[in-house]
């Protein structure tokens, strides 16, 4: 009986498997198994469409809401134009750094330290940490400037060490602070070049612009020293920084 039921079962998987033999023939093709359809190749035109573009020139597509979120109280503070220009950005770097400026960084990076958080809600990448390199190098320059000067007073035990009560009058930031370093940007033309959205447009002072402008001079500090080193740095900002700011 048993033996019986076996037999009826087997049949009924053998006419299942005749009834699906058609149906696997009518995907059969042929195409090569190693050769890609022709509905599955990429041409070259859409290859070179799916280039990706710098990052500093547009918006990465996942950063964009599918809703404009940007709303100004003011419209007019909206209308802002910044550069665009690779040229008018080595032109900059050329009279920043001298001759050869504009070839120090790489293109990225060369935007990227002149780009401050505001500009784009921060979605292209912003300076802020090259600044941060930057300032430390600016004050480690602007702390031994001061230690090489006179001590202002003898009352330290060793001579050596007198010229370390100078840092009791003076200040790495009165060297290098906002103030000068601003007016060095403006002199270079950076403030043609940073790209930034101030919150008044008719009222740059209000909106920051010399922390901007001050931020973008130490990104770029720190940009060369994170390419080429601290020495490389250095010497930057002593010849082409601290000797053109006006001594007191």
């Amino acid at each position: 009986m048993a033996l019986q039921q076996c037999r009826t079962s087997l049949l009924r998987s053998r006419q299942a498997v005749r009834a699906l033999v058609p149906c696997a023939r009518s995907y059969a093709t042929t195409t090569a198994a190693t050769e890609t359809p022709e509905s599955f190749k990429i041409s070259e035109s859409s290859k070179e469409s799916k280039t990706p573009a710098p990052r500093w020139s547009q918006t990465p597509a996942g950063m964009k809401a599918s809703l404009p979120m940007d709303f100004a109280k003011n419209p007019k503070n909206k209308v802002w134009a910044v550069n665009n220009d690779p040229a008018r950005l080595d032109q900059m770097y050329e009279r920043l750094l001298g001759q050869g400026g504009s070839k120090m960084l790489p293109e990225e990076l060369k935007w990227l330290a002149v780009t401050h958080k505001s500009f784009d809600q921060g979605r292209r990448g912003f300076n802020d940490r090259l600044a941060l390199l930057g300032r430390m190098a600016l004050d480690m320059e602007a702390t031994k400037h001061i230690l090489s000067k006179p001590a202002s007073s003898t009352q330290a035990e060793d001579a050596k060490l007198a010229p370390v009560d100078n840092l009791h009058e003076h200040n790495p930031r009165d060297v290098l602070g906002k103030e000068q370093l601003s007016a060095l940007a403006r002199s270079v033309g950076l403030d043609n070049t940073v790209r930034w959205k101030p919150r008044q447009v008719d009222n740059l002072e209000s909106s920051g612009v010399e922390v901007v402008l001050t931020g973008a001079v130490m990104a770029i500090v720190g940009a060369i020293s994170l390419q080429h080193g601290g020495a490389v740095a250095s010497q930057v900002i002593r010849e082409r920084i601290m000797a053109r700011i006006p001594k007191k």
